[in-house]
C-alpha cells in the first residue's frame, strides 16, 4: 500500500523546527507522497495581526521544498478559507488517494487537545497520527499511533515574528533563503 505523509500547520513563517519534523517523518516513514498543508485559520488557536497574507506563507513553504527536497504544499484549506477541520480535509485526501495509508504528523502540543477535535474517534480510524515530541523529551502515543522521537529544537514561528517585529536577528531560526525573503519583504515589521 502506498504511503501519504501529510503535515499541517500554520507555518507563519516555517522554521528550522518544522523543516527537522518534516525531514524526520519523511525518512521514518519513507512516503510515497508527503504533502504540507498549510491552514487558513486553525479551529484552536487565536488569531491576531501578526497573520501573514496566505501567499507569503506559501512562498516560504515552497523555499524550504527547495532546501528538504521533498514534498509539494497543498493550499485547498487556504482556498477554502474560515475555519478548516482536519476531518473534513483527510475525508478529502481519501478520496483523491484511495489506495494509500495516510498519516498525519502533529507535535505533543496537539495530541494533548485531540479531544478537542471534530470526529476525532472517526479520524482515528480513517488515518495514522504520527505523534512527535514537541517541548518534552519524549511522548507516549495511544495505540494506533506512531511516536517519533527528534532532537527537541525550541523554535516557534511567534518567537521569529516578534525578532522580525523588532529587527533582530532570526539567522539560524530559518533557512538562509527564508531569511533573506522575510527581510526582503519587512515580514511582521509593522
Amino acid at each position: 500500500m502506498e504511503k501519504l505523509v501529510i503535515y499541517g500547520g500554520q507555518f507563519n513563517p516555517i522554521h528550522i523546527g518544522h523543516m527537522l519534523v518534516a525531514s524526520e517523518s519523511y525518512h521514518f516513514i519513507q512516503p510515497d507522497e508527503f504533502i504540507f498543508l498549510p491552514s487558513y485559520q486553525s479551529p484552536l488557536k487565536e488569531h491576531n495581526d501578526a497573520y501573514l497574507i496566505e501567499s507569503e506563507r506559501v512562498n516560504m513553504l515552497e523555499l524550504a521544498i527547495e532546501d528538504l527536497q521533498f514534498g509539494v504544499v497543498d493550499k485547498r484549506e487556504i482556498d477554502r478559507k474560515g475555519t478548516s477541520y482536519t476531518f473534513d480535509t483527510i475525508k478529502e485526501f481519501q478520496s483523491e488517494y484511495p489506495n494509500y495509508q495516510i498519516y498525519f504528523v502533529i507535535g505533543s502540543d496537539q495530541y494533548e487537545n485531540l479531544n478537542k477535535w471534530k470526529n476525532i474517534e472517526e479520524l482515528k480510524n480513517m488515518l495514522t497520527f504520527v505523534v512527535v515530541n514537541r517541548e518534552v523529551d519524549t511522548q507516549d502515543v495511544h495505540e494506533g499511533m506512531l511516536a517519533l522521537h527528534i532532537p527537541r529544537i525550541d523554535i516557534s514561528s511567534t518567537d521569529i515574528r516578534n525578532r522580525s517585529k523588532n529587527r533582530q536577528s532570526i539567522k539560524m531560526l530559518v533557512t538562509p533563503r527564508i531569511e533573506t525573503y522575510i527581510k526582503r519583504g519587512r515580514l511582521y515589521e509593522n
